[in-house]
Parts: C-alpha cells; sequence; structure tokens
C-alpha cells in the first residue's frame, strides 16, 4: 500500500496537523505545481480537508487565492461556437444580483462548502440539468396558473420537458388535467400510444462571461441547541445566551454574468416550444433564483441585455397574474430601507482589506433578523416545539425549505470606512465633566460615550469597517403558502392546516417592522449602530398592527392566544417594556450615538463595583481584579456566561431629526424575570431622563475630535453654525473625480462640503464634470456629506 506523505504548505495551504493522506507518488506529483497552475476543482475535492471550521476557513481562503487558467476566454468562445452549430441555438445573459453557491452539500471532505465546479477547468458553472428542473417548476407552479385551457398547458410543458407514463403521477400533482396518463401520436387513434417521450428542448450548461473569482462566505447558527433539538423538544428555547456555530462555505459574489443556452433536440420541432422554455428558463432565473439558499437571497439574478419584447412583456405578464389575485400561489412585495445610523457590517472576514469588501447589509444576515424578531411575536403564546415547528413552516428548516425568500437588492453605491473612534468624538477632559459627558466624574475613570457602545470596533490596532448612513436597500419578498401540521407524526394529508400566502407575507411585514422600529444590524446594532428605517412601503404598520398579525395566525391555526410565563423564554412582545422615544436636533450622528453612550455609561456607573450590572447582559467586567465587588447575581441555566443585552436602542430620522427609541424585554434567567423586568424598568427611567436633558443642550463644540489618525473623510466635525441639514435639498456641482466603484461625486454650490451620490445611476447619461444638479442631503459628516439626486426636481426635468 502506498505510504502516507506530508505535502508541502505551498501545495496544501493551511492543513491541520500539516498532513494530508496521498499516496507518495501523488504527494510528489502535486508538490511541483504552483498555487497560480492548480486547478481549483481538483484543489478543493481532491486536495482539501479540515477538523474544524476555522481550519476550513483556512482551506477556503487558500483555494480562493487560486487565480484560474488564462486561456479562458478562448474556452468560452470555443464552446460558443459549438452552441451555434446546433438547431434553433438561442441564447442570453442574466447577471447574478446576489451572491450566487450551489452544489453545497455534494460529497467533499468539508463540510457543506462545496460549489459547482467544471470537473476539466475548475470554473463555476450552472449544470443545465439544474437549470431545466427549476425552469419546469416554474412552468409549473407560476405559468401553468395563468393559463385558461390547462390540459393543453399541461401538454406543451411536457412537450418541452419529456414525460413518462406514471400510474402515481396523477396524485403526486393532484391535478385532474394533468395528462399523465396516455399520449396519442395521432388524436383519436389508440394504436398510436406514446410509451415515453424526451424533452423537445436542450437545456445547456450555463457558463460565465469571465472567470468568476471566488470568496469565502459565512453562515452563522446563533441558536444551534434549539434548531438542532428534536421536534417535540421543549427543553432548548431559542435564547440569547447560545454561542453561534459560524460555518463557512464558498460563492461568488454578485454582479457575475452567465451565459444561458437553449437548443432544438431535432430540427422540426415547432419554434413555440422554444419560446415557452426561454420565457420559464428567465422567470424562474429573475423570479426562483438558482442553486442553494435562494430563500436567503442566494442566485437572485436579473436580465443584463435585452430579449425580444414578446418574450419580456410574456415573462413580465405571467408573473403579474400568478402574483395579482386573491387566490394566488405567490407574492411578491417590495420595501425600501434606509440606513440611519452607521452599521458595523461584516462577512467571513471582520477586520483586514476582506472585511471592506464585505460590509453590506447580506439577505442571509437580514433574514436571520427577521426570525429573531417574528419570534417575538408568538414567544410566550406557544410551546418551545410548536414555536419551532411554527417557524419551520415560515421560515424553514433543515426538512424543508421556508415560505419566504428574501431578496436585498442595493439602491447606490456604499460609502465604507474604517472606523477611527477619535475621530468622531474625543473630548477633553473638562467636555467630560460637563453636561456633554457625565457631570463630576472623574475624567480618568470616564470613558468617551461613542467608544463605550462600540468597544471592540476600533481597539488594539484592529479596526473594523462600517458603512456610512444614508446608504438605501430594496428589500423583495416573495412568498408562498406553507401547510401547518397539527400534531407529529401524522402524513401530510391528514389533518393539515394551510398557511396562505398573504398570512405569510404579513409574518413578514411584522417581522420586518419591528426591526426598522426597535432593533438593528450589525455589531453593536442593541446600542444604536445598525438601525434601519422602512421609507417605501405598501402599507402603514404599527405595533398594535403586528401584535394582531401575530394572533390572527395562532387563532387560524388554533393555537390559542393565552399568554403564559411557563413558555416564555426568550424575547416577546407581550412582556416588551414600553419604549420611550427623545429627539435630538442635531445634525452630526456621531455626536447623538455619544450621548447615547455617556448616558448608558451614566447608568452603568451608579452600579460600579456591583454584581446586579450583569442583568444588562453577559459577558460583563465588574470593577478590576483584586477591587471588591458588592451585590449578588446569579443566573439561572441554561445561562451562564453569555447573554445578549436585552435593552434595544434604535436610532430612527425625521426630516433633520433623530429620534432615539428604547426598548427592553425582561429577561427570564437574567437572573430571573422578576428581578429583570425591576431592573430594566429602573434603566428605561434613567436614560430616558438622561437623554432628555442631553437633547435640549445646544451642539457641543468638538474642537479635539480630528485627533489621532483619521480617515480624510471624517476628520472634523460640522460647525454648529453650518447652513446645512440632512435632508436640505441645495445646488451641487459634479465633480471629475469618481467613487472607486465609478459613481458621482459632487459638492455643494459656494461650499467645500461635498461627497458621493449614493444614486449615481439615476443620474442621467448626458451630465458631465461641472455641470449642477439638485441632490438632497443624505448625510453630513465632519467636511463630507452624501449625496441623493433628485429625478424629479424642477432642475432635473429642464435637463
Amino acid at each position: 500500500m502506498p505510504s502516507n506523505s506530508r505535502t508541502p504548505p505551498s501545495t496544501s495551504g493551511p492543513q491541520p496537523n500539516g498532513k494530508l493522506y496521498l499516496p507518495t507518488t501523488v504527494a510528489q506529483l502535486v508538490s511541483r505545481v504552483g498555487l497560480e497552475e492548480q486547478n481549483v476543482a481538483l484543489r478543493l475535492d481532491k486536495y482539501s480537508y479540515a477538523v474544524d471550521q476555522q481550519h476550513q476557513k483556512e482551506v477556503l481562503d487558500t483555494v480562493c487565492r487560486i487565480p484560474g487558467p488564462r486561456l479562458y476566454s478562448d474556452l468560452l468562445n470555443r464552446w460558443r461556437d459549438v452552441l451555434k452549430t446546433l438547431y434553433g441555438f438561442r441564447a442570453f445573459q442574466c447577471r447574478t444580483i446576489a451572491p450566487l453557491t450551489l452544489h453545497l452539500s455534494r460529497a467533499s471532505a468539508l463540510e457543506n462548502a462545496g460549489i459547482c465546479l467544471h470537473p476539466i477547468y475548475g470554473f463555476v458553472y450552472l449544470p443545465g440539468s439544474g437549470l431545466k428542473g427549476m425552469a419546469r417548476a416554474y412552468a409549473e407552479t407560476v405559468w401553468l396558473r395563468t393559463q385558461a385551457n390547462q390540459e393543453e398547458a399541461w401538454r406543451l410543458i411536457e412537450d418541452v420537458f419529456g414525460w413518462a407514463p406514471n400510474p402515481e403521477r396523477r396524485q403526486q400533482i393532484q391535478d385532474p388535467n394533468h395528462p399523465a396518463q396516455e399520449r396519442l401520436a395521432v388524436p383519436g387513434d389508440q394504436k398510436t400510444v406514446i410509451s415515453a417521450s424526451c424533452g423537445a428542448i436542450v437545456f445547456h450548461d450555463a457558463w460565465p462571461l469571465e472567470w468568476p473569482r471566488l470568496q469565502v462566505d459565512i453562515v452563522n447558527n446563533h441558536h444551534p441547541k434549539y434548531y438542532q433539538a428534536p421536534p417535540d423538544d421543549d427543553g432548548n428555547p431559542p435564547g440569547d445566551w447560545e454561542n453561534p456555530q459560524p460555518v463557512y462555505f464558498l460563492c461568488i459574489k454578485r454582479g457575475c454574468t452567465f451565459l444561458f443556452a437553449l437548443s432544438k433536440r431535432r430540427e422540426e420541432i415547432p419554434d413555440h416550444l422554444l419560446d415557452l422554455a426561454q420565457q420559464w428558463l428567465v422567470g424562474a432565473l429573475c423570479h426562483f433564483g438558482a442553486g442553494a439558499k435562494t430563500n436567503a437571497g442566494y442566485g437572485a439574478f436579473e436580465l443584463c441585455q435585452d430579449l425580444d419584447a414578446t418574450t419580456q412583456e410574456s415573462v413580465k405578464r405571467t408573473w403579474q397574474e400568478a402574483t395579482a389575485s386573491n387566490k394566488a400561489l405567490r407574492l411578491e412585495c417590495r420595501v425600501e430601507v434606509e440606513l440611519i445610523t452607521p452599521g458595523f457590517f461584516a462577512g467571513a472576514e471582520q477586520f483586514g482589506p476582506e472585511a471592506q469588501k464585505g460590509c453590506d447589509l447580506r439577505s442571509a444576515t437580514l433574514r436571520g433578523l427577521l426570525r429573531w424578531w417574528w419570534r417575538t411575536l408568538h414567544a410566550g403564546f406557544v410551546s418551545v416545539s410548536i414555536l419551532r415547528r411554527l417557524e419551520a413552516a415560515i421560515w424553514g428548516d433543515t426538512e424543508c425549505g421556508g415560505a419566504v425568500q428574501i431578496i436585498v437588492r442595493p439602491l447606490g453605491d456604499p460609502v465604507v470606512e474604517a472606523y477611527n473612534k477619535r475621530s468622531k468624538a474625543n473630548f477633553d477632559n473638562s467636555q467630560k465633566r460637563s453636561n456633554y459627558g457625565i457631570p463630576n466624574s472623574d475624567p480618568r475613570k470616564t470613558t468617551q460615550g461613542l467608544w463605550y457602545i462600540s468597544y471592540g470596533m476600533d481597539e488594539q490596532n484592529r479596526q473594523r469597517h462600517y458603512l456610512a448612513p444614508g446608504m438605501r436597500w430594496e428589500i423583495i419578498f416573495r412568498v408562498r403558502g406553507a401547510v401547518w401540521q397539527p400534531a407529529l407524526g401524522t402524513k401530510k394529508s391528514e389533518a393539515k392546516v394551510i398557511i396562505s400566502p398573504q398570512q405569510v407575507l404579513n409574518q413578514a411585514l411584522a417581522a420586518l417592522w419591528l426591526l426598522c422600529h426597535f432593533g438593528g444590524v450589525g455589531a453593536k446594532s442593541r446600542k444604536g449602530f445598525g438601525s434601519l428605517q422602512i421609507v417605501v412601503s405598501p402599507e402603514e404598520w404599527s405595533l398594535e398592527k403586528c401584535k394582531q398579525v401575530g394572533r390572527d395566525l395562532r387563532q387560524h391555526l388554533g393555537l390559542g392566544n393565552q399568554f403564559s410565563e411557563g413558555y416564555y423564554h426568550s424575547p416577546s412582545i407581550e412582556k416588551l417594556i414600553a419604549p420611550f422615544e427623545v429627539t435630538f436636533t442635531w445634525p452630526d450622528i456621531w455626536l447623538v450615538l455619544d450621548q447615547i453612550g455617556f448616558a448608558y455609561q451614566a447608568f452603568a456607573k451608579r452600579y460600579a463595583h456591583n454584581l446586579e450590572k450583569r442583568a444588562l447582559g453577559l459577558p460583563r467586567r465588574i470593577g478590576r481584579p483584586g477591587q471588591p465587588t458588592h451585590g449578588t447575581f446569579n443566573p439561572k441555566p441554561p445561562v451562564k456566561d453569555r447573554h445578549a443585552s436585552p435593552v434595544c436602542i434604535h436610532v430612527a430620522k425625521q426630516g433633520d431629526k433623530y429620534i432615539i427609541r428604547v426598548v427592553a424585554f425582561p429577561a427570564p434567567y437574567l437572573p430571573d424575570l422578576s428581578q429583570s423586568t425591576k431592573f430594566l424598568g429602573e434603566f428605561m427611567k434613567y436614560v430616558e431622563a438622561e437623554l432628555k436633558k442631553r437633547s435640549s443642550l445646544s451642539l457641543p463644540q468638538v474642537s479635539s475630535r480630528s485627533s489621532g489618525p483619521a480617515s480624510s473623510s471624517s476628520s472634523s466635525s460640522s460647525s454648529p453654525t453650518s447652513p446645512y441639514r440632512t435632508g436640505q435639498e441645495v445646488k451641487a456641482v459634479l465633480l471629475a473625480k469618481r467613487t472607486k466603484k465609478g459613481g458621482w461625486k459632487a459638492r455643494i454650490v459656494n461650499s467645500s462640503l461635498e461627497g458621493p451620490i449614493v444614486n449615481s445611476n439615476e443620474v442621467p447619461a448626458d451630465k458631465k464634470p461641472g455641470e449642477e444638479i439638485a441632490v438632497v442631503i443624505q448625510s453630513i459628516s465632519g467636511r463630507e456629506a452624501r449625496f441623493r439626486y433628485v429625478p424629479s426636481s424642477p432642475e432635473s426635468k429642464r435637463s
């Protein structure tokens, strides 16, 4: 037998124990191949393994550094030339508007980290078999429902995709119009029964127009025990005390264009079947998505080149008809949100250059947060096992896909900066003792407010990146109906209750409203960072409406609406301590956050060296080593040394004013419900009074704000006497210099205030540097602003 051999680091990358078990001859051969010459597919599938997720991430990082062959353009041209020789060849291009991943669970030494790579050349591609399957799913579940003649529609579907007789197919499909029993070559002639038929249209693999570079992505399960528990388990609630379990996998980033191709199997096949196949495939790509994790927004596509007008109109009309009626099987809803406070977003990397690229609102992150806020609607009303099953029906689990698909589409170019806390707020000792800081406190023991609530984001030369306020996204919900099984072990056909698409959509929209009204996204989101606000929505929502949506669903499913503290393990809206709101008229969000930090810290100082302060979340250091502490705090199991803060601070915006909104969820194990309610009530009362007092102050002078290393875009504060405010419409001149992504920059006329235009794509193509346009000031930070072009302004109409 061949002996085990150690593969050199230059080929294996960081491997556990430095060993890769290969035959000696193979190991010697592989050791002579440099990273730039390796095949991505071979490296990932044959020469990689990991024993834990940290090692897996290191292995995947190495795979991502393989550049791919330089001859890819020649391969693509040759492949396209071959396709053009086929009967009825037709091609179109679609571009990813979200990350794409597929074949995650294929056989590999890595955990759920596979990806579909060409077996010879190693690039990511979409197999024709998968494209055919998703096109058929779209044809049967969307297009078919819009057709008047159902039997003829079924025949067209099976002409395109193929069919075979199956006695059980009619029962499986549950459609009496489905021609599953037999088909005749000559209508009415029983002697011409067709035993089976292959599809008339061939779906070819989709190739990228350029070699797609891989990147490492992450899924972070914050409640592993809750999700992995047996269906009838009531002992593992989704508490904020569990340790997240990250899983790293490969994907390609959004913006990758693929070439899709179809052809006829035989020359005599009619063109209308090819037209239908193309229509269905385009519809599936643009409304279902391709690959894995489509419900989490991965694999979403958009057309990036014009098809013929008839096909485009057919796809659009079909989707509108399928989602329009009260009996529609699917619904679509679009909501636009805006980032109000800086957001510490990240993907697989939190620090370094790669972290800057991943600093954006990820659909997977948003989906996880919506699940959390959705649970607050039902926690305390049902047992843990029922809550888990209900969550699976709406949002999905490992056994079945969820009924809600979420796609996040950025509206404009993000502005990402390395966070330098000293450049945002840095009081001297006298200011720390003033009303802007903590009056009469020892400045040596007082932390700058902003630094206090953003601890860990800029410490020991490890800077996180933040996304600047003003960024907007369109959130697209695509939902279908769901099935609720009242009792475990019953067949799907027995005692099931249907949850309509509208009921599912209401659950998702309620969760989004709660997130955008009370919560935030990213690191430090419970301290006011990453606050989102709904700016465009098809309907108005309120806290009472959200509660009613929860009650309606439970009543529909026969679950009852009686709240029980015996079911109360995780945050519940029913136990929410009434929120308070405080309005600041200051134009600088960093200084507003600074005051939040000082108010928070002032309360904490009242409990200096007191263990009871741990009711604000764990871990929390009380005093310094060797110093005496007082008070008692003994959290109840399952809480040990970790628990997220039960306080949520949100910042909203109204015109040029910032509204601080604070809520608290009493924690039943921190240390118990009674003590947590009492402590958090005291916190809310104190912080509300502090913030109201601070909101009446004039904007502070922060002459020392620029001390220390800082980026040029945020090194000084806007003047308290500045004539410009957020939300104000002004005239600006377009600048010749562009953003890193090629977007426009502008400067306010007769001012030094300049910055990027977040919706540069809406600036008319005939505009040139030096021309004046109308913009709205999205945000101001130091000498830099962010603008939004105003297409509907009189100036834009004149242009």
